[in-house]
């Protein structure tokens, strides 16, 4: 009776108890990195870390990772000529904003200013021009080569306007006094039906199997919750694994990284608008045309 008992027990523990599987993925740093922290520090992940969109690009072509982190458009774009990867789930949802010490508390006062962006046709300008339109606002862009050209000009001279994103903004507000922020996700909202646009989504591969894709939505899940909820666990996680990011800027970025979970299926009407949008600047922002309903995983 013992022995049948102590055998049940055994059955229960194993049915009750699934075992995690390896899941490789290619992330961007930046915001992707900081959302899936907790999976990079996981052994059940193997992460590869990157910068800038050509390894990403070559990812979605080599078919070799289970899962990429990427824009949203890029996705699309990739889909469009070769649909071996589809959109799991949207987690970034927008990081851009304008900094300067002088006086930017709406759109209005941008009025025949000059604004210093970077990335012509990027993600963070084509809000910017969106913007500017919606507002009924004409400023002058001037373009510079990066991100960083456009943070050194700013900290040169803080009564600049600059476009800029994070973990960027963290640390130009270290290193500038009484920046003055306008919040480019809030003013899409105020003139869009999505509340923000989601700038940054989740790829699986369209055959990845079942138990991989609950085991990585229920992680990647609780680690956006931990990452928003437990900023000093996370910052100290970051400096742990040595991500080069400090603390503080981990600490400080992490609510304006705009990190939410949100199924293909719960954020395709944001995503159709916000395709929408890139495709009414350039339609190869998006490959061409709109990705068909088999893009969105989910029913």
């Amino acid at each position: 009776m013992k022995k049948i008992i102590m055998v049940l027990l055994i059955l229960l523990v194993l049915t009750g108890c699934t075992k995690k599987e390896e899941i490789t993925m290619i992330v961007p740093f930046g915001g992707p990195e900081i959302a899936q922290l907790y999976l990079e520090a996981s052994e059940y992940y193997q992460v590869d870390i990157i910068q800038g969109p050509d390894p990403l690009i070559a990812a979605f072509g080599s078919n070799t990772y289970d899962v990429i982190f990427a824009g949203s458009n890029l996705g699309a774009i990739m889909y469009n000529s070769q649909p071996e990867y589809i959109l799991l789930a949207s987690i970034v949802w927008g990081s851009t904003f304008l900094v300067s010490t002088s006086d930017i508390p709406d759109m209005a006062s941008l009025e025949g200013k000059e604004i210093i962006a970077f990335g012509r046709n990027s993600t963070p300008d084509i809000i910017l021009k969106y913007l500017l339109a919606e507002f009924d606002v004409n400023a002058t862009i001037t373009y510079v080569d990066s991100v960083a050209s456009a943070s050194a000009i700013f900290v040169a001279d803080p009564t600049k306007i600059v476009l800029t994103s994070e973990p960027v903004l963290t640390n130009l507000k270290s290193a500038v006094s009484n920046v003055n922020i306008l919040d480019f996700q809030v003013l899409y909202g105020q003139v869009s039906v999505s509340a923000s646009y989601p700038q940054a989504s989740v790829f699986i591969k369209a055959d990845l199997s079942e138990s991989k894709i609950n085991q990585l939505v229920d992680d990647l899940k609780d680690s956006i919750d931990k990452v928003n909820n437990d900023r000093e666990q996370t910052a100290n996680l970051a400096v742990e694994l040595n991500i080069g990011l400090s603390y503080d800027v981990v600490y400080n970025s992490i609510p304006n990284n705009n990190l939410l979970y949100v199924s293909a299926q719960d954020a395709k009407a944001a995503l159709i608008e916000y395709f929408n949008l890139l495709a009414e600047t350039n339609l190869q922002l998006i490959g061409g045309m709109l990705p068909d309903d088999n893009f969105y995983y989910g029913e």
